[in-house]
């Protein structure tokens, strides 16, 4: 490979990987029409409104997530994140250490859990 070409392909590369490491650095939420929540990240802090169709993701670690409105499911990975929610059918959690606190289920039933991994806490707001 010549000096000016291979000159010009790391030059691309950094423009196209550059940015893309600051975003998954800096996380963000995302929100959809489709009815789902993403929110990624480090440290995020965020209040979601939920409809009963709502699929939730957060990945990431340390980002604290408030959820209101009744959510059709949540799935949380990553480490250290803390999630509360107001109205939920399914919770997965995984990773480590990730707590998430529910106030009620979907009618009078409460919501299945599936926890994996080290340290996760789901339990029932008090």
């Amino acid at each position: 490979m010549n000096k000016q070409l291979g000159t010009a392909v790391v030059v691309m590369v950094a423009c196209v990987f550059g940015p893309m490491n600051a975003l998954a650095q800096e996380g963000g939420t995302t929100e959809t029409s489709e009815g789902r929540i993403e929110v990624t990240g480090t440290g995020q802090s965020s209040t979601h409104a939920c409809a009963p169709g709502t699929e939730v993701e957060v990945t990431g670690s340390s980002n604290t997530v408030t959820l209101t409105g009744e959510c059709k499911s949540l799935t949380v990975s990553g480490s250290t994140n803390n999630v509360k929610v107001e109205a939920i059918r399914t919770i997965t959690v995984e990773g480590a250490s990730n707590t998430v606190t529910w106030k009620r289920g979907h009618g009078k039933s409460k919501p299945k859990v599936s926890r994996t991994g080290v340290g996760n806490k789901v339990s029932q707001e008090k």
